[in-house]
């Protein structure tokens, strides 16, 4: 059996609470923080994913110590995860709505009608939050266009946000941005947009990397592209959408923009899902133009050195240079720390999570079966696919060769065990990850919710922009 190559690129960076990492040094990690570091083990000798609960430490073939003392002779020779004390959120974690999204839509007479009242409260609190955190001078910066894949993909509406003008220095050789940035919102596939609900996050984003932010208006559950060929429920093709936007960058982007074609990806929670299998598309695209078809590894199968190296060499020169990837869905079955969580966490719960995934998966089928089409070939030749069906859930997915990438997390997020896996098999396939742990984060953090502008929050954002930064 040939042996996964060791995780030698993996980063680990824990922002703990100036008190936790001093009782991290004598007594190790709490008890959640301990488990969810434990949970993030690599290949055990079948390739499977695992835990190391006994040494109580993440191993990989490399392991990491969770202390931060002075390592002994053993271990001398180990990563050791880099420890950054930050205050912990002041009113966190907080009390679980009283009312759940799933048992309220599922005890709605009319569960259709109770989710677009869902969508639609969402689009009145999105477009308050757009007045008050938006000022008119600012509007300039934002344009709102139809974007078109020249690959035949279709058209999809995007917004783009720029620096202001004075950051370009307008002279013959450096007047371009510093690149592009696809950003794909979150909201459960239910809601979100490109505009109201983000407009001041990637305005921040476009000024702080000097870059044009190319925001995605991907299809919702309750509202699909409207230039899809279909405007009922059967277009819903997420994935396709941002496809659309990933081929507009790289073949017309550069041009009307006036960037660079340096390209980075961000993605909040479903838009990190959204973005990475999006990814995965137009990687797989390349493979098929530059290389012969390599045969995709299971969950529970190592990556073997032909997989790695085939991919390698087709994008060693791509222009994506990194992405971000926040408390992202990567598993559409339910992680551990989902199906563990039940009504307990805010601002979304396990139950809740598992609910859309429900609702998700039922509409990609309805679009599969409606118009016998999906946004890869694997969902064109099998209209009826496994919830860890890699098309759906990319944890499952061949993950040889794909840009950098920085996941960020929460201890005290459901979607937890998401990144921490994904985090392990991203390095697994030779690509280089950095694992940001926030203790007491939830969902949402340095994103939405109270968590996005309290002190760790900051920080959480913070960190993302400097690391697309150093890409670019």
């Amino acid at each position: 059996m040939i042996v996964p190559r060791p995780l030698h690129s993996i980063h680990l960076l824990t922002f703990l609470s100036k008190r936790s990492s001093e009782s991290l040094a004598q007594a190790g990690l709490n008890f959640r923080m301990k488990r969810a570091l434990s949970a993030m083990s690599s290949s055990h000798d079948d390739g499977s994913l695992g835990c190391d609960n006994k040494n109580g430490r993440i191993w990989t073939h490399r392991p990491f110590q969770i202390t931060p003392t002075t390592p002994s002779s053993s271990s001398s020779t180990s990563v050791k995860p880099k420890i950054t004390n930050c205050p912990l959120p002041k009113t966190t974690p907080h009390s679980a709505p009283v009312d759940k999204l799933h048992s309220l839509v599922s005890s709605s007479p009319s569960p259709d009608k109770y989710l677009e009242q869902i969508h639609q409260s969402k689009v009145e609190f999105y477009e308050t939050q757009f007045q008050s955190r938006v000022t008119k001078e600012e509007w300039p910066r934002i344009d709102r266009r139809t974007i078109q894949s020249p690959c035949g993909l279709g058209e999809v509406d995007a917004t783009i946000y720029f620096p202001e003008k004075e950051k370009v220095i307008h002279d013959d050789t450096s007047s371009k941005l510093q690149g592009i940035c696809l950003h794909v919102h979150g909201g459960g596939w239910l809601w979100g947009d490109s505009y109201h609900q983000v407009a001041h996050r990637c305005l921040e984003m476009a000024q702080s990397l000097n870059v044009a932010v190319v925001s995605v208006e991907y299809s919702l559950f309750c509202q699909v592209n409207r230039h899809s060929e279909n405007n009922k429920s059967n277009a819903f093709d997420p994935v396709n959408d941002v496809s659309v936007a990933i081929d507009w960058i790289e073949s017309n982007g550069v041009r009307e923009l006036n960037a660079y074609p340096s390209f980075v990806g961000s993605g909040e929670s479903s838009g990190a899902h959204l973005l990475l299998l999006a990814m995965l598309n137009r990687r797989d695209r390349d493979e098929v133009a530059l290389h012969p078809p390599v045969p995709l590894p299971t969950m529970n199968s190592s990556p073997t050195s032909q997989s790695t190296n085939a991919a390698s060499s087709s994008w060693s020169t791509s222009s994506w240079k990194c992405l971000n990837l926040v408390y992202g869905v990567y598993d559409i079955s339910g992680t551990p720390s989902i199906r563990a969580d039940g009504d307990s966490s805010s601002p979304l719960c396990g139950n809740d999570l598992l609910f859309l995934y429900d609702l998700y998966y039922s509409k990609v089928q309805e679009s599969m079966k409606s118009t016998g089409d999906g946004s890869n070939s694997a969902q064109k030749s099998n209209p009826s696919l496994d919830r860890q069906h890699p098309s759906l859930s990319p944890l499952y997915a061949n993950l040889s060769h794909l840009p950098p990438a920085l996941i960020s997390t929460g201890t005290a997020d459901p979607l937890l065990d998401d990144s921490l896996f994904m985090a392990n098999k991203y390095s697994s396939y030779g690509n280089h990850v950095e694992l940001a742990i926030y203790e007491g984060g939830e969902h949402g953090i340095g994103h939405f919710g109270v968590q996005e502008d309290e002190e760790m929050g900051v920080r959480a954002r913070g960190h993302t922009l400097d690391f697309m930064k150093e890409y670019l």
